[in-house]
């Protein structure tokens, strides 16, 4: 990360493998790195990717 990169609030909305909608909030430069940081915290994140619904910039 640069500089110049700004950090931004992303919510990330993903279902749960009982198919319950959740929420959860991270701080990166983009959507891209949200995903992963999403990935990293949450073990059915980092086995099922595709569960993520959403990806959200948080004003």
């Amino acid at each position: 990360m640069t500089p110049l990169q700004t950090i931004n609030r992303y919510l990330v909305r993903y279902r749960d493998l009982s198919g319950a909608t959740l929420e959860g909030c991270v701080y990166a430069s983009d959507a891209m790195e949200a995903r992963n940081l999403a990935r990293e915290f949450t073990s059915e994140l980092r086995q099922r990717p595709n569960l993520i619904s959403a990806i959200l910039r948080v004003a």
